[in-house]
């Protein structure tokens, strides 16, 4: 676990190094793009390729070892299945939380285009958060400490990360300095250290965390999560009258997301007998 939070924190203080470099080698071909977007890719890129260096430290040999297994479309599916109930959930209780009609763009109908966007962007948040959230974090803290501890420590970790992938306005359409990397790095931690977190939002967040931690940890498929995740993205972006930021930002939901989560823990956990020793124990 320790080689991981090394691996996490080098990723992130490089890609600050890189980040102006990188952006004009790039800009002749490309022309103006954001800066921000461009740190982004870099952490993503480095962290995986850091990970791929150092897997077997880490203990992944193998793809399943980070949940990519058989079966495939059932567990998908299933996923997704999940997902459509916590979407369903979701809208059943909007009309009682927002009594005007929200101000969050609308359209009449959802062109097939956007549909294809929509999924797109839903498939790749699903499927690069969960290999880095559940597939990687949650299985090697889960080597650490068990599997119980890892759960909820994975989960605060997803909570928190949220907060970093804030979007500083100062730094979307700017020329960047060399040592503006470490600049937006500051701005991305910021929120972090002011406690934002520790909100409704970080609690919603840190729900739909456990949910697809148990979702993956029930039997180490991968696919099951991607399934839960990318359906809640499609949904909740093609329901566009739901606003994604007041839909994190709800107490209500957190009380529907804490519910799935005991539905979650009581039929999936109790199923399986080698959970009866641990589940005794953190009951105690």
């Amino acid at each position: 676990m320790f080689v991981l939070l090394i691996l996490i924190l080098f990723s992130f203080l490089l890609s600050a190094a890189l980040s102006p470099i990188s952006y004009f080698l790039l800009s002749p071909y490309f022309g103006h793009f954001s800066f921000l977007r461009l740190y982004h890719r870099l952490v993503e890129v480095l962290l995986l390729g850091s990970i791929l260096i150092f897997r077997k430290k880490l203990g992944l040999f193998h793809w399943s070892d980070i949940g990519f297994k058989k079966p495939f479309f059932k567990a998908l599916f299933y996923g997704i299945g999940l997902s459509i109930l916590i979407t369903v959930g979701s809208v059943a209780i909007e009309p009682a939380i927002f009594e005007k009609k929200p101000t969050f763009p609308c359209p009449t109908f959802v062109l097939p285009t956007e549909i294809i966007k929509i999924l797109f962007k839903a498939a790749s948040v699903a499927i690069i958060e969960e290999i880095l959230m559940r597939g990687i974090l949650l299985g090697v803290i889960s080597r650490s400490t068990g599997d119980i501890p890892a759960l909820f420590l994975s989960s605060a970790l997803y909570s928190f990360s949220h907060f970093l992938n804030v979007q500083p306005n100062n730094f979307s359409d700017i020329t960047p300095l060399p040592y503006s990397g470490f600049l937006l790095l500051q701005t991305m931690v910021k929120p972090f250290f002011d406690l934002e977190w520790f909100s409704i939002k970080g609690l919603v967040l840190f729900l739909l965390g456990l949910i697809l931690g148990v979702v993956y940890i029930k039997d180490k498929n991968l696919w099951r999560a991607i399934g839960v995740h990318g359906g809640i993205v499609f949904f909740v972006h093609i329901q566009c009258w739901i606003d994604p930021e007041r839909w994190l930002g709800d107490p209500k939901e957190a009380l529907l997301l804490a519910f799935f989560c005991t539905i979650l823990w009581i039929f999936w956990l109790n199923s399986s007998g080698r959970w009866q020793k641990e589940r005794r124990v953190f009951l105690l």
